[in-house]
């Protein structure tokens, strides 16, 4: 439930592993979205949250931390611009104050500051937050480490459909004691799910895949430009039976990496060192927005200790972990290709 003070009303979450965070804002739309966006984690109000977070069109200057967050940045995407400012880096709570409108900056909000800022977060409670697919098999998960436009999220929604369990497309928690917990967040569909997933397609409502043809429609008159996705919890594309799997054992790992030639590349084993080495470095591009943002009194080097200890996990959580790599080519329909993925790391068939 949103509780108010004044004209801000605010959401809680508390994630896995205990990192909490709150939203205050006087727009329904950015309750909103987080509230989906995060719906599983909801709680009553904490005492303290890990990540303050005021949006809105004039979130900094009347939020009561205004005098912390006087340094704001003034980002921009295209044709859109928001203002960002970040205090506290590494105190225990850190702040947020961010201004702009729209679904489009709102979406930004999440993707460039917050789950960013959570990945420290994590880190400061020994977790890793890592920008990665993962699926699993009885209790057992395979990790799928990657960018962008590799085939996480078709790989996801093609081993639910097949009745197998999914930790999430693009972000999971990583234990150092070698667990992989779901991270609570939307999985993006767009519009040309019904040529690359037919399977899946099929499974949504009627209204998602009206939704969808109308988003199509819209990106094509665009000439591509907006291709907005729908963001949907996994029940809502998969149905209600139980594929979301919270914990599971860390089993293997796969480093996926585009390249130019033809055909799926591999696997070729690599050492627990090069994956860290990657995963970081995923993470680091993920954060590139956050870092041009901070101000000059907290610069990016006063994230190093949260990287450290990241990393630190990371090795306790990869020790004696098969690690391998595939060369992922560059496709326009990714669904035969990451069902030879699925072959070849073993997550096909029963048991």
């Amino acid at each position: 439930m949103a509780q108010t003070t004044g004209s801000l009303r605010r959401r809680a979450y508390r994630f896995p592993s205990g990192v909490t965070l709150r939203i205050h804002s006087s727009q329904h739309a950015v309750l909103s979205h987080f509230a989906s966006e995060y719906t599983s984690a909801a709680i009553e109000e904490p005492d303290a949250a890990d990540l303050e977070v005021y949006a809105g069109k004039t979130a900094i200057s009347s939020s009561p931390e205004c005098d912390r967050l006087s340094q704001a940045y003034e980002g921009r995407h295209k044709i859109v611009r928001w203002r960002i400012s970040v205090a506290g880096l590494c105190e225990d709570t850190t702040h947020v104050g961010f201004e702009g409108s729209g679904q489009l900056v709102i979406s930004f909000l999440q993707t460039f500051y917050v789950e960013p800022l959570l990945r420290l977060k994590f880190a400061a409670r020994d977790n890793a937050l890592v920008h990665a697919a993962s699926l699993a098999k009885g209790d057992l998960s395979v990790l799928f480490p990657a960018g962008s436009a590799v085939g996480k999220s078709t790989m996801t929604l093609q081993h639910a459909a097949a009745g197998q369990p999914v930790q999430g497309d693009n972000y999971v928690i990583v234990t150092a004691d070698g667990r992989t917990l779901a991270f609570p967040r939307r999985m993006r569909v767009y519009s040309d799910l019904p040529a690359i997933n037919p399977d899946v397609y099929a499974l949504l409502p009627r209204r998602e895949r009206m939704r969808l043809r109308w988003a199509g429609v819209i990106r094509r008159l665009s000439a591509g430009y907006a291709n907005l996705p729908r963001r949907l919890a996994l029940e809502q594309i998969v149905g209600e039976r139980n594929h979301l799997c919270r914990e599971a054992r860390l089993s293997a790992v796969y480093l996926l990496k585009p390249y130019k030639g033809e055909g799926l590349s591999g696997p070729r084993p690599q050492t627990a060192g090069e994956a860290i080495e990657r995963i970081q470095a995923i993470g680091e591009m993920e954060s590139a927005r956050l870092r041009e943002a901070l101000p000059e009194d907290q610069p990016a080097s006063l994230m190093e200790p949260a990287l450290r200890r990241e990393r630190d996990v990371l090795e306790h959580a990869l020790t004696d972990i098969p690690v391998y790599e595939l060369l992922v080519p560059r496709v326009r329909n990714p669904a035969p290709l990451v069902a030879e993925i699925r072959r070849a790391t073993s997550l096909t068939g029963n048991g």
